[in-house]
């Protein structure tokens, strides 16, 4: 829909609805109880107790214990310790002592007060009928939510019914401080009948009868349980029957989950040892303790986040990022701030294959970007350098030729954007090759498959890229095509009815010799996740080459994603670099990739690596090319194919005489500024003559707008010669 806001056209569009958003949610665990949470009919989280015990605060771990029932004394003495039998740790050892830390609670962390709630006074009356520690429970729970509770009881105190529990006078007064303050009258009936019901419960809005009361039937708004005996099963009975009590008179319907549940939380057991439990647990220690709860392995699901940068740098989970973006998407009007965030996601699959329940939060940040620049919330900027990139490959890069002598192929050779950027003489080699040992024509396409705008959301740009390449393949006869990148294998597996070889097959079919020895690590394409041939294929051309494969933690499917994919480099460079770094440090061996795009972001890291087809024509990988010589080399490796395989000519235009000052290329390349947009500005300047003098340093200063940025240069001229000291860019227009 349209929304028409102060003389503006604001576009909304929700993706999905918040039905779908709660079964997204649902399929992430990770805010789901550990087994022992989940296993007590209380829900306490002895997992915090454990850390805080672990750390010596038994202040604090008490608190953690009070925040559910105030009877912390009583449960340490009481307790039938149910929620030993979902300790994780259990599986490979003895589980943790729990009933132990319950008792250290209370020896060292239990004494003083009883915090108490601050909350508004509600205007309901709630009635409590009974002697015993459910209607002691009852009252202490609808009390702490504001209600006035008239408490109907046969016994002379509260104090009585804690006495039977085994409590001394000191932990009774402890346990007790947490009724202060509360809204509670008390009236004394000698014996609790069913016949008194209409005399205590007229006028009560709702209310909670003990069980030992006898009474079957009761009126709408009351509720009691079954009889128990353990502490915690009568504390977990109280607390849900005022809560249904209070639900009542909410007028809020369903019945609220009670008692244990199974526990949903993926934890894994890799590296954890057993152990022995404490056994002296009535004459537990402090000391004795701490150790106990430092063996607790803190139960948590970070299958997603062990691989994943991405989550790392922003702190989240999954199930809390996809309500962040949701909110995001649906701000009419004001900042965007989760847009840096969807957009550092490199939609690389990861973590969604290390889910135990496949969790795809990829797809989540693919539909936030393409609403978001649907509706026009996405700043172009994120992606426009990558655009304008994929332009410049399929406009004036651009190349498409059948083999020399050949009108219609049987094959062609799609090396991919990246490769003719990175490494020029890999992809001559590679097609030399090709041309020499396979029949029927190789042609060759040199240009991009489109993914780049596919990862920035511009279907339109994506669905002419492809476009442009199917009309070359048609004009070839529709040939076999040969890709030396992962990306675009997929990209054209996917959407076109093609027949697709990656040329790491075609070469290992071909058959080769070996050409060197040592140790290698793979790193496995993002593109390549889930495709089993693939990730085979290209171990069994590194072992047909001479080399020993050594796997890297997180190979495979789980490979981390080199920090290119999703346009992340120019997007979040910080993020892009840091995937880089964490990618490049799986293994001390040499990095060997498929992916032209990975083996520039690891030489960038600092690591040694090179591209499989490096190492198989014996190219040795040169320094990590900048952007403006990225470009150039795609422009030469056209120029050079044309002259040598087809003795066509090609001009590049060439720029004027350009020098640049100490560090200034260093900057451009942070700000993605390319040396043509520099000659661009210089060539403007000797059009119009017109720059800005600086007497402090005696530089000019000249800028021109190019689409949709204005360049500035800072420069000095001398005999024909620029010399650049210094360039920027804005996307503002002065009017």
């Amino acid at each position: 829909m349209e929304k028409q806001v102060i003389g503006k056209q604001y576009l909304m569009k929700q993706a999905f609805s918040q039905e779908e958003l709660h079964e997204r949610e649902a399929v992430c665990t990770r805010d789901d109880p550990p087994g022992c949470q989940a296993a007590c009919p209380l829900h306490i989280d002895m997992r915090a107790v454990c850390d805080c015990a672990a750390k010596g605060n038994y202040v604090k771990a008490a608190a953690v214990i009070r925040t559910v029932t105030p009877f912390l004394h009583l449960l340490a003495k009481n307790c039938g310790g149910t929620c030993v039998k979902g300790c994780k740790l259990a599986e490979c050892g003895d589980g943790i002592a729990l009933k132990a830390m319950e008792r250290a609670c209370a020896l060292y962390g239990g004494s003083g007060k009883v915090s108490r709630f601050m909350l508004p006074k509600k205007n309901r009356k709630m009635a409590v009928a009974g002697d015993d520690l459910f209607a002691l429970a009852c009252l202490w729970e609808l009390g702490k939510k504001g209600y006035e509770v008239f408490w109907y009881t046969a016994c002379g105190s509260m104090e009585e019914i804690l006495v039977g529990w085994g409590l001394t006078e000191e932990e009774i007064r402890g346990e007790l401080t947490a009724f202060q303050g509360l809204r509670i009258e008390k009236e004394r009936r000698e014996v609790l009948l069913r016949d008194d019901l209409p005399g205590f419960l007229d006028g009560k809005d709702g209310g909670c009868i003990s069980p030992a009361a006898g009474w079957t039937a009761l009126p709408d708004g009351f509720y009691t349980a079954e009889i128990r005996e353990s502490a915690e099963w009568i504390l977990a009975d109280a607390k849900h029957a005022a809560l249904l009590a209070e639900r009542y008179v909410q007028g809020v319907h369903g019945e609220p989950e009670k008692g244990p549940v199974e526990s949903r939380l993926f934890v894994t057991m890799d590296g954890v040892e057993g152990s022995r439990a404490l056994a002296a647990v009535d004459s537990v220690t402090k000391e004795s303790a701490t150790a106990e709860a430092a063996r607790c392995i803190q139960c948590q699901c970070l299958e997603c986040v062990k691989g994943c940068v991405y989550l790392q740098h922003y702190r989240r989970n999954p199930r809390a990022a996809i309500r962040e973006i949701y909110n995001n998407m649906s701000i009419v009007m004001g900042n965007h701030m989760a847009n840096g965030m969807i957009n550092a996601c490199d939609e690389c699959g990861q973590c969604q294959t290390a889910c135990p329940n496949g969790f795809d939060y990829p797809d989540v940040c693919r539909i936030a970007k393409h609403t978001m620049v649907e509706t026009k919330k996405m700043p172009p900027s994120a992606h426009e350098f990558a655009l304008l990139d994929q332009e410049f490959s399929n406009g004036e890069a651009f190349f498409a030729k059948a083999a020399p002598g050949y009108d219609q192929c049987r094959y062609l050779f799609f090396p991919g954007c990246q490769a003719g950027a990175v490494s020029p003489d890999t992809v001559e080699a590679a097609y030399a090759d090709l041309r020499a040992r396979l029949t029927g024509g190789v042609g060759l396409v040199l240009g991009c498959c489109g993914a780049i705008s596919k990862w920035a959301a511009r279907e339109d740009l994506s669905a002419k890229a492809m476009e442009q390449f199917v009309s070359a393949w048609e004009r070839m006869g529709r040939p076999a095509v040969i890709c030396a990148c992962p990306t675009c294998k997929q990209v054209f597996s996917e959407h076109t009815d093609m027949e697709v070889v990656g040329i790491w097959d075609i070469l290992l079919s071909l058959g080769w010799e070996r050409r060197g020895s040592g140790t290698v690590a793979v790193h496995d394409a993002c593109s390549a996740r889930g495709d089993a041939r693939t990730q085979e294929g290209i171990r069994a051309f590194a072992e047909a080459l001479g080399y020993r494969v050594e796997e890297a933690s997180l190979s495979g499917d789980l490979s981390p994603c080199c920090g290119y994919g999703g346009l992340v480099k120019y997007a979040n460079p910080e993020v892009s670099r840091k995937k880089a770094e964490f990618a490049a440090g799986r293994t001390k061996q040499k990095l060997l990739t498929y992916c032209m795009a990975c083996r520039d972001q690891f030489s960038r890291a600092g690591k040694d690596t090179c591209h499989i087809l490096e190492l198989a024509y014996g190219v040795e990988p040169g320094p990590v090319p900048g952007l403006s010589e990225r470009r150039a080399n795609r422009l030469k490796l056209k120029q050079k194919l044309l002259r040598d395989v087809w003795k066509e000519s090609f001009e590049v235009d060439t720029m004027a005489a350009i020098d640049y000052a100490k560090g200034v290329e260093a900057q451009m390349e942070t700000r993605m500024i390319l040396k043509s947009d520099v000659a661009g500005v210089l060539k403007a300047y000797e059009a119009s003559g017109e720059a800005v003098y600086d007497e402090e340093t005696g530089w000019l200063s000249a800028g021109a707008r190019f689409g949709n940025v204005t360049f500035w240069v800072k420069f000095t001229e001398d005999g024909g010669v620029y010399t650049v000291r210094g360039a920027y860019s804005h996307r503002m227009t002065v009017e």
